[in-house]
């Protein structure tokens, strides 16, 4: 396969790796782009977290939660410059979009991912009747928006939990929001010290960025991935195997305490792991309280 200056200039951009390693690592793995990354991660070139995912939008976040946090829901929607963004008639369409999503509980984003079977105007945001002007598609809607406001425009995900005690959070920016799910009893919303450790996990989320909740949450596929890159890593240490594989237990328990909210330090105090904060509160408030899920949109990635 030929391999082009896009391709190489591509690859360089997600690893920040020289061009002539990029251009090695392309050729070596035929011209797959995945594979040239986690070969340059292997030979320790990769100085950079990978890039893929990332997307070049702005725009902003929006979360409404019920007054008795049994339901919330959180939206992200992008235009195409920050000065768009921080515009007042930007904003009030987003809440808009967000009231929507709020009152008609949409399943899915676009036709493509209703399954068939399924009416697309019942369970897809863009071809839901508008809330606010039944006559209208909430994306005739989103036409007209773009219409008025001279930008491209588009909800790019949205999240609604409604089986336990709902939180969000929204960064100074509106740039990032996280909505969390907590297993309790509806009393424990009123209770300040619930309330106080709510809004911590939830900034918790927002400042570590955790995969998951627990270690068991994590994809096996992931984690054979993290071993085979740790041991690409080691591969001319010449170190018995027995060692390597201590190691890598050793890597891995670093992963999960990076990646797994449970384990994480704890933000507001770096002595605390964050299961041990759950447990401490719990403990102070006299009732048993699990994070069941979260999610967290950041704009651009």
């Amino acid at each position: 396969m030929e391999i082009t200056a896009s391709m190489v200039k591509e690859l360089r951009e997600k690893t920040d790796c020289p061009m002539m390693d990029c251009k090695k690592a392309l050729m070596e793995n035929g011209g797959d782009m995945e594979k040239a990354v986690d070969y340059l991660r292997k030979k320790g070139m990769a100085t950079a977290k990978a890039k893929a995912d990332r997307v070049a939008n702005e725009g902003i976040v929006y979360t409404i939660v019920s007054p008795d946090h049994k339901s919330g829901i959180l939206v992200e929607v992008n235009c195409e410059t920050d000065f768009v963004a921080r515009n007042d008639g930007f904003q009030a369409f987003v809440k808009d979009v967000a009231e929507h999503v709020m009152e008609a509980k949409p399943k899915y984003l676009n036709a493509q991912e209703v399954p068939a079977g399924e009416n697309a105007s019942a369970v897809c945001l863009l071809e839901q009747p508008y809330c606010k002007n039944k006559s209208l598609k909430v994306g005739d809607f989103i036409a007209e928006k773009v219409g008025s406001i001279k930008e491209n425009l588009g909800v790019r995900r949205f999240a609604i939990f409604s089986s336990g005690l709902v939180h969000s959070y929204i960064h100074m920016g509106a740039k990032l929001g996280v909505l969390l799910e907590i297993e309790g009893d509806a009393g424990l919303a009123k209770n300040a010290d619930y309330v106080e450790f709510s809004k911590d996990i939830a900034m918790q989320i927002a400042a570590a960025n955790p995969l998951c909740i627990e270690r068991s949450e994590v994809p096996a596929d992931l984690i054979e991935k993290e071993k085979e890159i740790y041991r690409a890593q080691m591969a001319d240490q010449k170190k018995p195997a027995e060692i390597i594989e201590k190691i890598i237990v050793g890597k891995l328990n670093k992963f999960y305490e990076e990646r797994c909210l449970t384990e994480q330090a704890f933000v507001k105090d770096p002595n605390v792991k964050v299961n041990q904060y759950i447990a401490e509160k719990a403990k102070k408030i006299g009732s048993s309280i699990k994070i069941k899920r979260f999610v967290r949109f950041e704009i651009g990635k």
